[in-house]
């Protein structure tokens, strides 16, 4: 009697196998035999979990960038501080960008299909979703370090958030760039300096 099939798994099993064929290869010279081989798969298996290759690169841009995500959201620990919160969660990011770097060019990829004709709508969308839910994320935990008095209440929370936000994302990139380049030590001292800026002298009591 034939097993049956785990989709989750094997879902997962082809967009890891996509990602690196497209980080290596690029969005147009990966073909879905490529993929289907890569995976251990045969070609039409592929076309049962994704309609197209471009939605095998929707998904495989969703999958990293969720990845990085969960991995700084994962030291949002009770028992820390909001400014600490803040500090683990961005390093744990940056940890999760350099365990992942040779995928990195898969969201350069996504930055040129924001750019072309045929993709705009879809990537540049979903890109834009990306960075209001990364604000979104961060916004949360300056007001948290608002509520606990370890930032000042008279800050533009949404600006700060954003500078932030895009502040980590060039670093990102100069690290990707620049494999030597210290991106968890600067990103404290950036974030140390910025609560220096934002910060209050003396964190509320709870």
């Amino acid at each position: 009697m034939a097993r049956p099939v785990d989709r989750d798994a094997k879902r997962l099993q082809i967009v890891e196998a996509a990602a690196t064929q497209f980080a290596r290869n690029g969005y147009e010279s990966t073909l879905m035999d490529d993929v289907a081989a890569a995976a251990g798969v045969s070609k039409g298996s592929l076309y049962d979990y994704f309609e197209n290759k471009e939605d095998l690169f929707y998904a495989v841009f969703e999958w990293l960038q969720q990845k990085i995500l969960q991995a700084g959201l994962a030291r949002l620990k009770p028992e820390l501080s909001a400014k600490e919160q803040i500090i683990g969660c961005v390093e744990s990011s940056v940890v999760a960008f350099v365990e992942y770097a040779e995928l990195y060019p898969v969201t350069l990829e996504v930055w040129a299909a924001a750019a072309k004709t045929g993709t705009r709508q879809r990537f540049s969308k979903a890109m834009q979703a990306l960075y209001t839910q990364y604000r979104s994320e961060v916004e949360v935990l300056i007001r948290a370090a608002q509520a606990s008095g370890e930032v000042k209440t008279d800050i533009d929370v949404k600006a700060v958030a954003a500078v932030l936000v895009g502040a980590i994302d060039g670093v990102l990139l100069q690290c990707w760039l620049d494999p030597t380049f210290a991106a968890p030590i600067w990103l404290r001292t950036f974030l140390l300096a910025l609560f220096d800026g934002i910060g209050t002298e003396k964190p509320r009591k709870t």
